[in-house]
This record gives C-alpha cells, sequence and structure tokens, in this order.
C-alpha cells in the first residue's frame, strides 16, 4: 500500500499475547547486520523508508530499532521484530523527532539542544545551561557507537578502540 512490500512483521499470537506480553510467530531469516547476502545495502535502505514511513505516515513508531530487531527472511524482505515498545508519535513532534535525528546523524551538535526542548525533553529556561554543559555532544557520541551495534559489550570495546586511537 506504501511501497513497502519488502517489508513484513511476525504475526502475532493473540491467544499468548496480553497487554504486558507479545508473542509472535517465529520468522526464518539472518540478522541483517550478520547477514552475507548482496541485498543488504537495499534492504537497509528499505528500514530506512519503513521508519520514516511510520514516523511521517502513519504517526506511529517502532521504539526498538536495533541491529537484532531486523532480519533479512529467505526471500529477501526485511522482517521487523519485538513490536513491544511502539508509541504514537502526535504530528507536531513528527517534524521535531525527524529534525534531532538528522542533526545528531549531520554531527550538528550546536542544535541538538534545541531539538530537546522542542521535544520536551528539557524545559526551555534550562537551554543556556544544556548548551554549556557540553553533554549533547556525549549524547550524540552514544547514541552513534550504539547504532552500530553489538551491544553495550560491541559498543564498550569500539570506544575503548576509538580512544586508544585518539590517545
Amino acid at each position: 500500500e506504501r511501497g513497502l512490500g519488502s517489508v513484513t512483521a511476525p504475526d502475532v499470537v493473540p491467544d499468548l499475547s496480553s497487554m504486558h506480553v507479545l508473542t509472535t510467530r517465529w520468522v526464518d531469516g539472518e540478522r541483517l547486520a550478520s547477514s552475507g547476502a548482496e541485498d543488504v545495502p537495499r534492504l537497509c535502505g528499505v528500514a530506512l523508508n519503513a521508519y520514516l514511513t511510520m514516523l511521517l505516515d502513519t504517526g506511529k513508531l517502532h521504539c526498538d530499532p536495533h541491529p537484532g530487531n531486523l532480519l533479512r527472511t529467505r526471500d529477501g524482505r526485511l522482517c521487523i521484530l519485538d513490536w513491544g515498545m511502539c508509541l504514537d508519535v502526535p504530528q507536531d513532534l513528527q517534524l521535531s523527532l525527524l529534525e534531532f535525528i538528522a542533526n545528531l546523524q549531520a554531527q550538528n551538535y550546536e542544535r541538538v539542544p534545541d531539538d530537546l526542548v522542542a521535544l520536551g525533553f528539557v524545559p526551555a529556561d534550562k537551554l543556556d545551561a544544556l548548551r554549556s554543559s557540553g553533554l549533547t555532544f556525549g549524547i550524540a557520541q552514544m547514541l552513534r557507537v550504539a547504532a552500530q551495534g553489538g551491544g553495550p559489550k560491541g559498543a564498550m570495546e569500539r570506544l575503548v578502540a576509538e580512544n586508544k586511537e585518539k590517545y
């Protein structure tokens, strides 16, 4: 319907699910991050398109998009797993969230404090304190490392290696 025929999700098992437990059917595939298939770059683009569509078109957002929740199915589709954390994003916050992500990705750290205020994470009267703290650079670095996958252990190993190279 939205040009996302390459995206799938596991079927929910209603009889085994509740308000606190989401049970889904097994999906055969391999983690996108560890797949050697030639179409992985295409599927990464599909994932980006799917998340932007969720955010900007439907106003819903899957809040756990780490590499372990993205599979390449046997038929070459992207399967997004673990729908236990989703939220409705009000229209006024959709653009603010997109700007925040874009500024982090582009390393526009000077704009991140404004994004955090627009998203309601920081009160406007604390903006100057946030700017002078250097905290947004630390947050951006942490998110950059986390986005590379490997969990906490992998992130820590990459941070140590980066700092050894620098110092």
